[in-house]
């Protein structure tokens, strides 16, 4: 929880993961009204809401709509399939950018680079005609599954030396002077936090 005791998560907003306060509780909110994803209005009305504790920049309005009208349609199938809720893996990912860029002009909709996905990474548009990438940081570090699969190429993978690159989880200050290890938290039991 977070900002007093709202909740917050991030959603893909056009090609960017995008924090927001409060979301969960908006959408509890209409779920208990029995509002439905398709209601008439329900686009603008979750942008307002939105604004009420985060920033909307104006151009992306339409971006933000979208995604947040998608994301309250994944929530009410969760809620009536009884699935659980979405939990990255390791909250590390954040800091990592190997996830899919889904190029959706060139998207033809075939839906191979979803079935080959282990990870549940891409998913459906509304319309089921185009492939979005919904859960990046489910994305498996090397994977390129569904880039391979994409026969128009609408897929592009980051280059495999990001993979390289250090991912801190916490404070370097609380690590032994030689530890390079990710998953460290001064824990005095490996031999960079000996030294």
């Amino acid at each position: 929880m977070t900002d007093g005791n709202r909740s917050y998560c991030q959603i893909m907003i056009g090609r960017a993961m995008t924090g927001l306060v409060g979301l969960i509780e908006i959408y509890e909110q209409l779920a208990a009204e029995n509002v439905p994803a398709d209601a008439d209005g329900l686009d603008a009305w979750l942008v307002a809401a939105i604004k009420a504790h985060n920033y909307v920049p104006r151009p992306a309005i339409a971006q933000y709509a979208s995604a947040l009208v998608r994301e309250y349609a994944r929530f009410l199938e969760e809620r009536a399939t009884g699935a659980p809720s979405r939990l990255w893996r390791d909250p590390r990912k954040e800091l990592q950018s190997w996830y899919p860029t889904l190029f959706e002009e060139k998207c033809d909709g075939c839906g191979e680079c979803i079935t080959v996905c282990p990870r549940s990474v891409l998913g459906w548009n509304p319309d089921h005609t185009v492939a979005l990438v919904l859960e990046p940081y489910e994305c498996a570090p090397a994977c390129q599954l569904c880039a391979r699969a994409c026969p128009r190429s609408a897929i592009m993978m980051p280059a495999q030396s990001t993979l390289h690159q250090r991912v801190d989880s916490g404070p370097r200050s609380s690590r032994g002077a030689g530890c390079d290890t990710a998953e460290c938290d001064g824990c005095s039991s490996c031999a960079g936090c000996r030294s």
